[in-house]
This record gives structure tokens, sequence and C-alpha cells, in this order.
């Protein structure tokens, strides 16, 4: 039987035709029909409200969203919501890298949006030809399998309807017909993941797939993949020499979550004005350092904490202590934390540096007649050097809560946990949605404002937040 790669490569290759989401799913083998639900929840009147009120607000706030036009950057980022006397206020989860697997839940004007940022970043490279061969290599990763592929087909056709109306001819390729001497000026390059780490490379400041520059690289997942003590060093020092075009070259600070904190911390009184509160947080480096840190952050502040290793996704690893354990049920608690993280990510990943987070004080919302805990996840893109928010989406808790003690209490990934995609527990932003939510238009338009203002934060201050070392007390 073909993988998915193989099918979607065969599908690719056979139409020129626009693909709607539930036929392409049947030819690939899914069943999207969930995705269109979830989708048809959106209201696009709704977020561009959203979206032009929170523009008027920065402005009366003389706040910046605006970064080089050198550099693209791409992303989503998680809250949970409040009840507080005055109104709702919100907690900073974590932010995520471009790879933006789920956005086929977002309308058509909203997933356009952010596929015109990544071709901002493939149109510079075109007019750059830093290659010096008029030709552009485009690598695009996806796990083994994805049960998400149909995103990347939908993405790459309108890339390619786009580049073609420029007179410019296309080829989508796979590692098996890989040839850069091809006709086709634009060399669009899908592999996966366990492909991607048996031909990654960098050298001359290039990202390299089997010995060739590749000019824009679509996938924090390849990112993690190069091995290689220079690329680290320049993506730490200066992402800038880079020759390839890294879309989202800040996934050392999307992918660790107390980076992403300390960004907001550095703005800490800037973001009051748009209600955000802020948690308690450091970051531990080895296991003894972890396990110290809970048992004394636990009975020092007489407050639950949650751990998150560095780099997951789809909730693994990510586990609550209570102030109430002992050293040996702490122990225990790591143990764990790290068994659910090697389990999905095998040993070719490193959960530390472990993030280590006050539990946020929730709110709860009524669904399916009981009370269950839910995030807001907002998509941002890169528009002409400015960060603007897409649109989102609230996911809702797996199990209904209780004490809190069940990790699926807080389990609220739609694409990833233990590798299910259960997007029926997704509600799409609408007028009609925010009364479940129970959340006004000034509240999204806070959310929206905090979205933008901490992905520029982390754009404009990157260095700084890299850099920041004094992990030995924590942050509040």
């Amino acid at each position: 039987m073909y993988d998915y790669l193989t099918k979607f490569l065969q599908l690719l290759s056979s139409t020129n035709s626009d693909f709607e989401l539930i036929p392409l799913g049947n030819s690939l083998g899914l069943d999207l029909s969930a995705f269109a639900e979830l989708r048809a929840s959106q209201e696009d009147k709704f977020v561009d409200t959203i979206r032009n009120k929170m523009f008027k607000k920065l402005i009366s706030n003389q706040e910046k969203i605006l970064i080089k036009k050198d550099s693209f950057y791409s992303g989503s980022i998680d809250f949970m919501v409040s009840n507080e006397p005055s109104g709702k206020s919100f907690f900073l989860l974590e932010t995520n890298g471009g790879s933006h697997r789920g956005v086929s839940i977002m309308t058509e004007k909203q997933r356009k949006l952010i596929y015109d940022g990544y071709l901002e970043a493939i149109n510079q490279s075109i007019l750059k030809n830093a290659r010096t061969d008029n030709k552009v290599l485009i690598l695009i990763g996806i796990p083994v399998n994805d049960a998400l592929i149909h995103e990347k087909a939908i993405m790459i056709d309108y890339f390619r309807k786009f580049l073609e109306q420029k007179g410019l001819l296309i080829k989508v390729i796979d590692v098996d017909n890989f040839n850069i001497k091809c006709k086709a000026q634009i060399i669009i390059l899908i592999a996966d993941y366990k492909q991607l780490s048996m031909n990654l490379s960098f050298s001359e400041n290039w990202v390299k797939f089997d010995g060739e520059r590749v000019s824009v690289l679509i996938g924090d997942g390849i990112t993690r993949r190069i091995v290689s003590k220079r690329f680290k060093r320049e993506i730490e020092e200066d992402f800038k020499k880079i020759k390839t075009i890294i879309v989202n070259p800040i996934f050392k600070i999307t992918d660790d979550k107390s980076l992403t904190y300390l960004a907001g911390y550095l703005c800490k009184n800037t973001l009051k004005k748009y209600n955000l509160n802020y948690l308690i947080f450091t970051k531990a480096f080895n296991e003894k350092e972890l396990i110290e840190k809970l048992f004394y952050l636990t009975k020092k502040y007489k407050k639950p904490f949650v751990i998150k290793p560095n780099g997951g996704s789809g909730g693994a690893g990510v586990i609550p202590i209570s102030e109430h354990l002992g050293l040996n049920d702490i122990k225990r608690k790591v143990l764990k934390s790290k068994t659910e993280f090697y389990a999905k990510f095998m040993k070719n990943r490193n959960p530390f540096p472990y993030t280590i987070q006050e539990k946020a004080n929730f709110g709860l919302i009524e669904w399916r007649g009981e009370n269950h805990t839910y995030d807001l996840r907002i998509y941002l893109t890169q528009s002409s050097g400015r960060i603007i928010p897409v649109g989102g989406l609230a996911r809702i808790a797996r199990q209904k809560y209780t004490d809190g003690s069940d990790k699926n209490e807080f389990v609220v990934n739609l694409t990833g946990f233990e590798g299910q995609i259960e997007v029926d527990r997704g509600i799409g932003f609408s007028s009609k949605n925010s009364k479940l939510l129970k959340l006004n238009i000034d509240d999204f338009v806070n959310l929206f404002s905090i979205s933008c203002i901490i992905f520029a934060k982390i754009a404009n201050n990157y260095k700084q937040i890299i850099n920041f070392s004094e992990w030995d007390k924590e942050i509040y």
C-alpha cells in the first residue's frame, strides 16, 4: 500500500485543478469531514473586525509590530483564560513555529494570509538569486505518514498557481526523483523527517539537501534535524548570515517555552494594558536540577507547577506537579514526563532544558453538559514586514474537569496527542462561539494584540532572549 507521501505526490503531478478538502482527503485515504465542520464554525467577518480594531488599538498605544523584511516569521501562540472580578485576563502558554499543522480548519481567506507570508520569502529568494543559477529550491518537511498531508497539497497548489502566473516553471518532486538540473526554475522538494535526517547538512552558510543549496526552508521540524555545530552557532548568534531563507528562524525560542515566557516578561509593563497575567517560571538543564527546583518551588509558594519539555508537541511530557508531592513522588512524575516524551520522539530529541511554570488559575466553560478547561490558539503570519493575526480557534480539553489530577483534563491538542486527530473538540472564532466562550470583542482584540507584540518582541530582541542566562532563580 502506498504511504501518504507517495499518494500525495502522484496527486500533485496528475492535476492542475483547485483542491477541495473532502474529495482531496478521499483521494489520499483520509476522512476530512470533521475539518470541514470546524472550518464552517469560523467567521471571516468577525475575525476581520477584531483584526481591524487591534490595528487601531496598537496605533493609538504606539506599539510597534514591524520587523525587518529580510527574515520571515510565522507561527501561533496559545493562551488560557482567567475570570477576574474586573473581567477576562490571559495566561501565555506557549508559542509555536511555522510548520502550521492544522490550518485546514481555517477559512480559505485566512489560509491565504499564511501562504502569502510564505510567498514573500519565496519571492525574495527569486529576486536575490543567491544560488546564482536562476533556480529556487524550496524544501518542505512533513512527519512520516502525516495524516494532515492534505494541508501541504493545498499550500503547494496555491504556490504553484501563483508562481505559474509569473511565467515560472514549477516542479514538485520527492527524494527519489530529486534532480536540481531539471528544466524547472522553482523546485519544490517534499520529504518526510526520516528522509531529511539522512540528507541534511550545513556548509558555506547554506542549509543543503543531498549537497544542494536550499533556497527556502518551510517546517520547523527540518531545522531540528540539522546536525551541525556551525548551524547551531549561526542560528543562535546571527541567523541572518545563513543564506537559506528559513521561515521561522526563531524556532530556538518557539521550541523553548521558557524563552517565550521571557519574551512576555521583557515587555511585561506593555502587555498589562492588554490584560496579560504573569506566572512564575524558570528552567532546568538536567534531571537533578529539575527535581530540586520543583521541590523548592512547590514548597516555597505552596502552589502547583507544570513541567514542559523542550521542543515537545501534542502535550507529550507536559505534567502537573502538585504542591503536596514529596521528593520521591516528584521523581516519579519527572520519569513519567520523560517516558511520554521519548515514546513520541524516540531518543533523537532531548527534552532538556525543561520549562517549569506555575499552574494557571484558569477558567472553565460548559461543553456538552460538563465543565472543561480550554485554550485559545491565535495564528500569525508576516505581511510586508508586519506581524499580523490571521485567526484562531478554541480547543477543548479531552476530558471533563474534576480536580486537575488527570492529564487529560488539560490536553487540548487536536492533532498531535498520541497520534490522534480530534478536531471535534475545536471551536472556530465567530460571534456565536464568542458567547459560548464568554468572550467579547475587546477580549479578542487584546488576545490578538498580545500575540503580535510578543512575536515582534521575539524577532526584534532575539539575541537578548536567546542569550539570557539568569536561570538560577525563578522569574515573575
